[in-house]
């Protein structure tokens, strides 16, 4: 094989994949220009492609980076907009060179099958928050640094999301199609309803707090299921399996419970969230809220709040807790403010990075 065509399938690989770079992109329709059944494959892949980001963004009517509640104070380096981007598996660029051989070998098009899942990705950058409605009518605010997964027929044949990181949902009613959102070691599901998740990767909990209607928590401890029903005001938090080696994070005692029962439940909590002034959905509303976090977590917060790097020198000062309520503060405004609950530390900024000692 030569050097030629193992790039060209390098490239093509890429571009199933969704990882390939628009020069890369101009490059591999420059290799296929002499072979006609090549320039047929990538014209193919081309309209099937562009039919399928059409057909999953009408899936999402309607899409603010900025809405009136949710403003941007962070400033990011690089403001990013949300991308669209159908991710392939690996597998299918194999299916796809063997078709090549095939009509090397038959001398006819043989065009791929349609991948059996295809996701659209929301995301938000640190500093960002967004907000969608969906087709179905469907309300999403996207904190900072998460991931959100649509699913191929949201809205008509199912209601299916996939979240890393913290997201508020107000869910519109639909009996025949309730919505199911897994959240790392957690499925929800709802028919009607608003509540908030938190489930970044790195943190120890995946927190579930209910404002209105019900929903049905499922969680994944291994070789146990359990099921919660949660009615309005309630809370819950289990350990994420994802953290389960790090002892320094979840706790002694914690690290002591054999592996199938680390995502176990941390803290249940009945009639614990105030609908009108809840604080784990404040960020909703542009606010930044420590609520007895050791200052690990609030360095954390406000990387991603306001696109920061934040270096904390002193390890004595991770053992602090913090609480507070910040709107349209910078973070150097914040940490001021933090110095004036008594907690001794100082900091410095040095080519953009903040020191905290």
């Amino acid at each position: 094989m030569s050097t030629d065509e193992q790039y060209y399938l390098e490239l093509l690989k890429r571009l199933l994949e969704g990882t390939l770079s628009p020069a890369e992109r101009d490059t591999l329709f420059v290799l296929a220009e002499a072979d006609e059944k090549k320039k047929l494959l990538l014209q193919y892949l081309d309209k099937r492609d562009q039919e399928n980001e059409e057909r999953l963004e009408a899936e999402i009517i309607y899409e603010k980076t900025k809405p009136n509640d949710i403003r941007q104070t962070s400033y990011p380096e690089k403001a990013q907009s949300i991308f669209w981007k159908n991710r392939y598996l690996v597998a299918a660029a194999c299916v796809v060179c063997l078709a090549i051989a095939f009509w090397v070998s038959i001398g006819k098009p043989h065009f791929p099958l349609e991948p059996q899942q295809e996701w659209l990705e929301m995301t938000t950058e640190k500093g960002e928050r967004k907000f969608f409605r969906m087709s179905d009518g469907t309300e999403i605010w996207l904190n900072s640094e998460s991931l959100l997964r649509v699913k191929k027929g949201y809205g008509k044949e199912h209601r299916i999301l996939m979240l890393e990181g913290e997201g508020y949902f107000s869910v519109a009613k639909n009996k025949a199609l309730p919505l199911y959102l897994n959240a790392l070691d957690t499925e929800i599901k709802v028919l009607g309803t608003v509540f908030n998740v938190r489930a970044y990767p790195e943190e120890e909990k995946i927190a579930t707090s209910l404002i209105e209607g019900k929903v049905k928590l499922h969680v994944d401890n291994g070789d146990k299921q359990n099921n919660y029903m949660l009615s309005p005001g309630d809370k819950l938090e289990v350990l994420n399996r994802n953290r389960q080696l790090d002892k320094t994070i979840v706790g002694a005692a914690t690290a002591e419970l054999k592996k199938n029962d680390i995502a176990g439940i941390v803290d249940y909590k009945k009639n614990a969230v105030d609908k009108n002034n809840a604080l784990e959905i404040m960020w909703v509303e542009n606010k930044l809220v420590f609520n007895g976090d050791p200052l690990t977590e609030a360095v954390k917060k406000m990387e991603r709040w306001y696109n920061k790097t934040i270096v904390v020198q002193n390890e004595n000062l991770n053992k602090q807790l913090f609480t507070g309520v910040f709107q349209e503060r910078s973070c150097e405004q914040v940490l001021d403010l933090l110095q004036k609950t008594g907690v001794k530390f100082s900091y410095n900024v040095n080519n953009g990075i903040i020191y905290i000692k």
